[in-house]
Formats: structure tokens, C-alpha cells, sequence
């Protein structure tokens, strides 16, 4: 019973006792003042001691005392739940933290309504108030949190009305207009039938997400009488920032360049922006140095305690195999995971490393990657980044993978009596099945996506989080007249110069399925004429550019663009329709385990009857105890494109030629012959 139950109760009994007890209701009033004295010197050495960080497990202790000396004072409550959050990893920490927390904003409601909704202009009137104010921005802060990240999204906005309806002169640490903004952009692509409060279309979605933004500016022009005077007119003003950010997302988003590059000049100016938003736009303009850079800012300037998805590094990894290096990513990613575990991005990351992995040519361990980010159950906290978009990646992913699992077979089994063999045909009609199955997954959620056009088919987007080579596998075979046209209007309305080159590239790629080199060649020269030719980052542009020429094209011609495309990114060529050419050149003596290392490597898909262009490949055999080092170099006329040393081990022997074959394109395989990874469909979460 708190406060006013007991004070009603004692009123009750002094109602019923005769007029003429007057001993009775002194009494009755002196029990109901002296609780009250007593709860309020409770409560005040509790504020006293509530200092301390929110995720110390001092906090805890003291929260945990804070609610035996006074259940029905909401600061323990409130300690306990933030505490929780900090803790949270996943959908049961989080609905944890939500127990208190929602204790907390219930029984500050309850105490203290009137001063929750206490507006003025007077310091002395605001200071007696504004602890009150910043504790429940500070609840309401954690609570909504916690809905949104187990996709609770109804209760989030139920939270976020609390603020809204008691119309604070200032939201303390909470942020009503702006942060119903951040959720229906965040769900835009469900509808009424997912969450209550959603529209339903994306449109309407984002169009109800501008206009929260445009309430969130109307509600500070129309608080700034009130705070005038009372704070300083720099903060006021900075305010307004925070609802910037958000149109400049949305902007973004909807890839109006004007209005997205206006809203990030004025965060950038008043040095309020966000790096890694910022990157991500950056990104979707084609000017991918400058997203590199302010992707890596991001991660400096990381400091929230908050287990957040890190955008950064997963992008970071995609920039870096746009630039012919998918080890970079590998790296990057490998240590991102090392360091945090099973712990909300641990499935975005997975799909980061899945990605460098397939474009060093590691196909089952990129597979293997994928699986794991298929069966995690990602938490998409802090960001807009969804279920749908991390289906879609996983679909996609395994698409490439299947696709690569054949081609390498192709690649390791390159004899003129390979159709003679049973198991040829077997494994032939195996992978074409699985190719099919994932193509029809892919093909699915990308014709359910209600925003393919906004995202995908643009290539480049803050929301689209697969590469563009990838967009090619989306779209390759279903369509190719309905694409050219998409394209080719896209050539003549897009706004963002740098990401033209790619819709040339996929008009060229069109026109060679529909069976027009001609047409073809024309748009893969336009790429290659294009003036960001020399920016490192179209690398892997430029890489299939020349794959799509060399595929247009025959003889020496061919043979020159392949050459090109193997110098350029080496990993590739094997899972191509290409067959790379070099001069085979052997050094010092061969013996037994050496010739079969020579013919086990010839029957890979290498033509090493190359002409004096081709490059030169030199092997040289050292016998080191029971092992054999083989060294290899891959050379121009002016420069060495690959070199290394391969021990192989006695117990190894079998595929050695074939392990050596890849390593003359720069991929480092350790094992061949392993039954592939049986690619796993996504987990999905359930929204309910």
C-alpha cells in the first residue's frame, strides 16, 4: 500500500468514528503524516546514495536495496532495469530489463503525475521538477529500447506516447516525435497486420516517419517561449539537430540527393553528425574512399556501452573486396568476431566473413559461415537494418556459394573422358538442383520485397546490404527486356553520377544474355572509359567487366581480356567461364611425387599452352624430409603476380596438383575433395 492508499484509508476511519472523538482523528492524521515523514526521509537518502554507473554491478546491489527500503518508490526499479539493459544480449536479457522498468514508469506516473506534467518558465518552479523529468526520459529511454530490440514494436510506441501526451518543455534523455520517426522508417516494410500503428505500404510508412519529424520541429519552435531565458539559446538550437539526422536518413533513403546532402551539411557544420550514416550515404553515391573513410571515423568514435549492430565493420569488409581484397575483410572480420562473441551483429559479421570468403575462392568455409549466420538469431539493434534485408543476404549467399560449388568441380576436373564418368553426371545434376532451389528462394524474397525497386534494382542504398554483384546474381535470367529498360531509364534520371558505370555494366551483362555482343561491348567499354577507372575501389567493377568482354568476344581478344581480368582480381577467373592461359616453366629436377603434383595440376581447367603474353608460371620441387615444398611464381614481362611455397605432406599427396592450381590465383585452399556444406535456410524471426 503506498502513500495515498494509506492516507485514504486513515480518512476513511476518521469518517466513521463520532464527531466528538476528536482523539480518534488526531491520531488517525498523526499515523498518515508520520508515514509520510518517514517515506520521504527514506527517499531522500536514497537519492542521496544513487549515484554510480548504470551497468556496475554496485548498481545492481544497490537497486536491489533500494527496492527492500522502499518498494514503491520507482529509482530502484528504474536502476535495476537499466542495469539489465546494459547486461542484455539477447531477447531474454532484454525482456528482463523490461520487468523493472516497467514497474518504474508505473510508479512514477502514480507519485509523481504533477510534476511530470509541470511546464514553466521559472527556475525555481523547473528545478524542483526536473530531476523528475530526467528520470523518466531516462526509463522511458531503456524501457522503449527494450521493446523495440525483440521487435515489441506496438508497446515501444505505447511508451513513446507517455512522453509525447505529458508534453515536456524539454524530453530529457527521450526523444517522442524523432524516435516514432526512427520505428515506422525501421518497419517500414510491414503493415497494420504486423504492428498496430504501421500503414500499409512503405511509402506510406516513410511518409508517416517525415511528418513525425516535421511535428518533432513543430514542438520545439512551439516550446522555445517557454525555455527561453531558462536555457542556453546554443542548446535550444542544437535540438533541432537531432531531428536533421533523421531527415537526412529518410532522405537518403528515398535517394533525394538535394535534401540528404542538405540535412548532413548542416550536422556536419554543427559537428553532429553521424559517421557511420554518413558513410552509408557516401556509399550510395558511388564515392566509395570517402564511405571507407568515414566508416572507419565511426568506428573511432564508437563510444555507447550499448551492444549495438557495428554497420561499420560489415560495410568496411564489403569496400574492401570491392577493392580486389577480400582478405583485408576476412581479417577484419575474423577479429570482430574473436572479440564479441555471440553477442547482437555476431550474424551480420558472419555474413561479412561468408562474403570475403566466397571471393577468396574458400567456398565451403564461406558456406559453413553462412550457415552459422542462417542458424543465429540476430538481434538488429540500433539499426534499420532488418529480418528481411538478412534473409535476403543469407538467400543470396547461398545462391553464389551453390554456384561456385559447381564451377570448382569444373575447375578440379578438367579430363576429356569426364562425361564417361557416372559420378561426373551425379554431382552435374546434384549442384544444377541445388542451384536451382536457392535461385528460386532468392527469386522469392526478392519479388515479396515491397521495396526491391527503392533498394535493390538501384544497386547502391543504405538499405541494401548485398554487393552488386550479387544484385546481378538477384536479377540475372528473370527478365532481361524488363531490366534494360529499368536501367536504361535509370541512366537517364539518377542523380548520383559514380554509380552510372554500374548500370552500364548490368546493361552490358543484359545484352550478353540476350544473346548482342555488339550491344554488349559497347556498354562494358563505356565502363571501362568511365573517369573513376583508376579508383582502387572499382576494382572488382573492373574485374567483371573484363570477364563480360573476354565472354563477348573470341581469340586473341578473348584470351587479352581474360589476362586482364586475371591481374585484376585472380580469385575469380576460377569459377568463370574462362580458362586462364600462362607458359608452364619448371626449375631444377622432378621425381615421382613431383610428377604426379604436374599431372594432377594439368587436369585443372588451365590451358598451359599459353602464348608469350600469357604469364609465366615457374614451379620448382624441394624434398624436405618426407614433405615436398613446391615453390611457384606467376610473372608478367614486368611484374610477379602470385608467389609462395606449397608443402605438401605425404598424407596429402592425392590432390596436391589441384591445391597447387588454385594457388596460382591466389587462393588459398587447404583441402580439396571435401563433401561441400549443405547450405541452411535462414532462421526467421517471428513477428507477432
Amino acid at each position: 500500500m503506498d502513500i495515498k492508499d494509506k492516507f485514504m484509508f486513515a480518512a476513511k476511519i476518521t469518517l466513521c468514528v463520532p464527531l466528538g472523538s476528536l482523539r480518534l482523528k488526531i491520531i488517525a492524521l498523526v499515523l498518515v503524516y508520520s508515514y509520510s515523514y518517514g517515506q520521504n526521509s527514506i527517499r531522500d537518502q536514497i537519492d542521496r546514495e544513487r549515484e554510480g554507473n548504470f551497468d556496475d554491478v554496485k548498481t545492481y546491489e544497490k537497486a536491489r536495496k533500494f527496492v527492500r527500503m522502499d518498494s514503491n518508490y520507482y529509482l530502484g526499479h528504474m536502476l535495476e532495469g537499466a542495469y539489465f539493459f546494459y547486461r542484455a544480449n539477447d531477447e531474454l536479457g532484454f525482456n528482463k530489463a523490461s520487468i523493472p522498468l516497467q514497474k518504474a514508469l508505473a510508479k512514477i506516473e502514480h507519485d509523481y503525475d504533477r510534476e511530470l506534467r509541470t511546464r514553466s518558465n521559472n527556475y525555481g518552479v523547473y528545478s524542483a521538477v526536473y530531476r523528475y523529468h530526467s528520470d523518466y526520459g531516462l526509463i522511458t529511454y531503456f524501457l522503449g529500447r527494450c521493446y523495440q530490440n525483440v521487435e515489441k514494436q506496438d508497446k515501444a510506441m505505447e511508451v513513446l506516447r507517455h512522453i509525447r501526451d505529458r508534453n515536456f518543455q524539454i524530453e530529457f534523455n527521450s526523444d517522442s516525435y524523432n524516435t516514432m520517426a526512427w520505428i515506422y522508417h525501421r518497419n517500414r516494410v510491414y503493415t497494420s497486420e504486423n504492428f498496430r500503428f504501421l500503414k500499409n505500404s512503405v511509402n506510406e510508412n516513410v511518409a508517416v516517419a517525415n511528418k513525425m519529424l516535421d511535428s518533432a520541429i513543430w514542438k520545439l519552435r512551439n516550446d522555445f517561449p517557454m525555455n527561453n531565458g531558462l536555457f542556453d539559446p546554443n542548446m535550444l538550437n542544437r535540438q533541432y539537430l537531432s531531428t536533421f539526422h533523421y531527415k537526412a536518413m529518410i532522405h537518403d533513403y528515398l535517394l533525394d540527393i538535394d535534401s540528404a546532402n542538405y540535412y548532413y551539411d548542416l550536422l556536419i557544420q554543427n559537428q553532429a553528425y553521424s559517421s557511420n550514416n554518413y558513410a552509408e550515404f557516401k556509399l550510395a553515391m558511388g564515392e566509395f574512399q570517402e564511405a571507407d573513410m568515414f566508416f572507419q571515423e565511426a568506428e573511432q568514435r564508437e563510444q555507447s556501452p550499448e551492444k549495438t549492430t557495428k554497420e561499420y565493420y560489415y560495410m568496411r569488409g564489403t569496400l574492401a573486396t570491392y577493392r580486389g581484397h577480400p582478405e583485408v575483410a576476412d581479417t577484419l572480420l575474423n577479429k570482430v568476431l574473436i572479440e564479441q562473441g555471440s553477442t547482437p551483429g555476431y550474424g551480420w559479421h558472419c555474413i561479412g566473413l561468408a562474403r570475403a570468403q566466397h571471393y577468396e575462392g574458400l567456398t565451403a568455409e564461406s558456406q559453413e559461415r553462412t550457415n552459422k549466420a542462417a542458424r543465429f538469431q540476430e538481434l538488429h539493434i540500433g539499426t534499420t537494418w532488418g529480418q528481411e534485408q538478412y534473409n535476403l543476404a543469407v538467400a543470396s549467399l547461398n545462391y553464389i556459394n551453390q554456384l561456385q560449388f559447381k564451377k570448382e568441380y569444373w575447375f578440379e576436373h578438367d579430363e576429356w573422358y569426364f562425361w564417361l564418368n557416372p559420378l561426373n553426371w551425379y554431382r552435374w545434376i546434384k549442384y544444377s538442383l541445388e542451384i536451382r532451389h536457392h535461385k528460386m528462394v532468392l527469386a522469392s524474397l526478392v519479388a515479396e520485397n515491397p521495396e526491391r525497386a527503392q533498394v535493390i534494382y538501384s544497386v547502391f542504398s543504405p538499405e541494401n546490404l548485398i554487393t552488386f554483384d550479387e544484385v546481378w546474381s538477384v536479377i540475372d535470367g528473370f527478365g532481361n527486356e524488363y531490366f534494360i529498360d529499368l536501367y536504361k531509364q535509370r541512366l537517364q534520371t539518377d542523380k548520383r553520377p559514380r554509380v552510372k558505370k554500374y548500370f552500364r555494366y548490368f546493361l552490358g551483362k543484359l545484352y550478353l544474355a540476350e544473346g548482342n555482343e555488339k550491344e554488349a561491348i559497347q556498354y562494358f567499354n563505356q565502363v571501362l572509359n568511365d573517369p573513376d577507372r583508376e579508383d582502387p575501389y572499382q576494382t572488382l567493377l573492373l574485374a567483371r567487366t573484363y570477364e563480360g568482354l573476354a565472354e563477348a568476344t573470341s581469340g586473341s581478344q578473348r584470351e587479352a581480356y581474360a589476362q586482364k581480368m586475371y591481374e585484376l582480381f585472380p580469385q575469380l577467373v576460377p569459377f568463370s567461364k574462362l580458362t586462364a592461359q600462362f607458359q608452364l616453366q619448371i626449375e631444377g629436377e622432378t621425381n615421382d611425387v613431383a610428377g604426379d603434383v604436374l599431372s594432377d595440376l594439368k587436369k585443372s581447367n588451365i590451358d598451359f599452352g599459353g602464348n608469350q603474353k600469357s604469364p609465366t608460371v615457374t614451379l620448382s620441387f624441394k624434398k624436405s624430409g618426407e614433405a615436398m615444398d613446391v615453390s611457384y611464381r606467376v610473372e608478367t614481362a614486368t611484374h610477379i603476380l602470385q608467389r609462395g611455397v606449397l608443402r605438401v605432406e605425404a598424407q596429402e599427396q592425392e590432390n596436391a596438383g589441384k591445391v597447387l592450381a588454385y594457388r596460382l590465383f591466389g587462393i588459398h585452399k587447404s583441402k580439396i575433395g571435401e563433401k561441400p556444406t549443405q547450405a541452411q535456410p535462414v532462421k526467421e524471426e517471428k513477428v507477432v
